[in-house]
């Protein structure tokens, strides 16, 4: 039987969070959701900043100096973020770092099944 569990981001949600302070941030944002596929679930804080710019190191082979860097965190919206430390288990039953993983290693992934996730074996096709 599969159960729904509390985990730590439940917090998180639009409407726990709308009427609340960035982390870090002294001065209140503009919380703003966009009705564009691009964007479904995500949030967008709109706060005030120094600067967007970022220069870019000398040693960097890019034909340009500067960027502009919008955000502030990541505009992926996954379910979660992990560290290269992050023990990932292999299809043969060890672990190994997440930073290790390589394209075509074998490893166990989840996939849905009606409302429960089950393990899976799958292979690494991006890293």
């Amino acid at each position: 039987m599969c159960e729904h569990a509390f985990v730590r981001w439940n917090n998180l949600t639009i409407e726990e969070d709308a009427g609340t302070r960035l982390p870090g941030y002294r001065d209140p944002a503009v919380v703003r959701r966009f009705d564009a596929p691009e964007a479904l679930d995500v949030r967008f804080y709109e706060v005030h900043a120094k600067s967007v710019l970022n220069k870019v190191p000398k040693a960097s082979r890019m034909p340009f100096r500067w960027t502009i860097n919008p955000y502030r965190g990541c505009s992926h919206a996954c379910l979660y973020c992990l560290s290269g430390e992050t023990p990932i288990l292999m299809a043969d039953g060890s672990h190994k770092p997440i930073a290790k993983l390589r394209i075509g290693d074998e490893i166990y992934g989840t996939e849905g099944r009606g409302h429960c996730r089950r393990y899976v074996r799958t292979r690494v096709l991006a890293h």
